[in-house]
């Protein structure tokens, strides 16, 4: 999400020569400002969020067409916690006041698990009253349980591992710096490479039992709201990785990187369905994750550069901008309309496009609603949002 606030300097890198320490030294920066490919990746992380949860509400079948051809479906919960460990890493390639980093990510940590905590209250007691179950909420142990994400959660569970990467983050800048040869450098991603594969696997490995013990399948299996928590932190890791090694000209793409790009991508899409199921999670948890974000962020650098773009879709970046009320926002406007439109029994892909386009749109109206009117503006940033 939003977890940092996206601005870092963009003025070109400077790096100190090999005979100074073996690692690249950023030069100290007169201006910040945001970054307007990252704004555009996480809006487009953030709509094909919506498209998923719309077909959700829709009742969209894996086997239809609109499944097979439209909007991917599995890509933003991992992308944009990937996005969020790019983020850091790009504070870390080009900012030299590290105390500051750890200050703005430690501090965002705090404000996002927050936010967690009173949005998954809210949203499951308003379900809750929605479908009329409401024994529950007069049970002390259910509160109990709401609150630890014991007993149930909502979406807002995916922001917990976006929270925790953020704790954990200053230790990855701190093993970043400390990468002073190659050699140290190949390990740190080899290392980082095989926690991705291994926490992803443990849910695989241990299908037979690991229901039976909760600690284990909160962090590996179903976690908080279905989202494997600890696998998701790992893969903020591997965001961080990949930021790492992004360079500043990759704000314009040329032809050779695009092609490995897509060629990544369709790789990784076929060597997966070749492989042993045993090296599944690796393949799908790094390779193809990452060829996800790269298309992203390829796809977010050429609508920002290209003109025509700019005024048509410019509306994404916004939603990038506000990234956690477009979070909230978006399911809060999209359920709405699914209970609207249900007792009209409409065709599946239609109640799929109302609740995509009411979710997008519905968003960016809360988001023009706090420039006009100041009150609501400040409301919205007391809760971080």
């Amino acid at each position: 999400m939003d977890s940092l606030t996206a601005q870092v300097p963009l003025t070109t890198l400077h790096t100190a020569s090999a005979s100074d320490s073996g690692v690249a030294v950023d030069a100290p920066r007169p201006k910040t400002e945001r970054i307007a490919y990252i704004d555009m990746a996480r809006g487009l992380f953030l709509i094909l969020m919506a498209s998923t949860h719309a077909m959700t509400l829709a009742d969209i079948p894996a086997t239809s067409l609109l499944a097979d051809w439209g909007l991917p479906r599995g890509w933003a919960t991992t992308g944009l916690i990937m996005l969020c460990g790019f983020m850091v890493a790009t504070f870390a390639r080009e900012m030299q006041e590290r105390a500051r980093i750890r200050h703005r990510v430690l501090r965002r940590a705090k404000q996002v698990l927050l936010v967690m905590f009173a949005s998954n209250v809210l949203m499951v007691v308003v379900k809750r009253v929605v479908t009329h179950e409401t024994d529950p909420l007069f049970s002390l142990d259910w509160w109990v349980g709401l609150l630890f994400f014991r007993s149930e959660s909502s979406i807002s569970g995916v922001l917990l591992p976006i929270a925790l990467f953020l704790l954990v983050s200053p230790l990855l800048v701190a093993l970043y710096d400390g990468c002073r040869s190659k050699v140290y450098g190949v390990t740190l991603t080899a290392g980082l490479l095989f926690f991705v594969a291994l926490t992803w696997s443990v849910q695989a490995l241990t299908a037979d039992g690991h229901g039976t013990h909760d600690a284990l399948s909160a962090m590996f299996g179903a976690g908080a709201g279905g989202f494997p928590v600890i696998p998701m932190v790992a893969s903020g890791a591997l965001g961080f990785l990949v930021g790492i090694v992004w360079q500043a000209p990759r704000e314009r793409l040329d032809g050779r990187t695009t092609l490995g790009i897509v060629m990544l991508f369709i790789g990784t899409s076929q060597l997966l369905s070749t492989v042993p199921m045993i090296l599944a999670p690796f393949v799908a948890r790094t390779l193809l994750d990452v060829s996800h974000l790269l298309l992203i962020l390829m796809l977010a650098i050429v609508i920002t550069q290209w003109e025509p773009s700019q005024r048509g879709l410019r509306f994404i970046p916004v939603l990038g901008r506000f990234s956690l009320l477009t979070f909230l926002a978006h399911r809060v406007v999209e359920q709405t309309l699914a209970l609207g439109l249900r007792p009209f029994h409409l065709p599946g892909e239609l109640v799929y496009a109302v609740c995509l386009g009411g979710g997008v749109f519905g968003s960016l109206a809360f988001i023009l609603l706090r420039r006009r009117f100041a009150g609501y503006d400040r409301v919205l940033r007391a809760v971080y949002l």
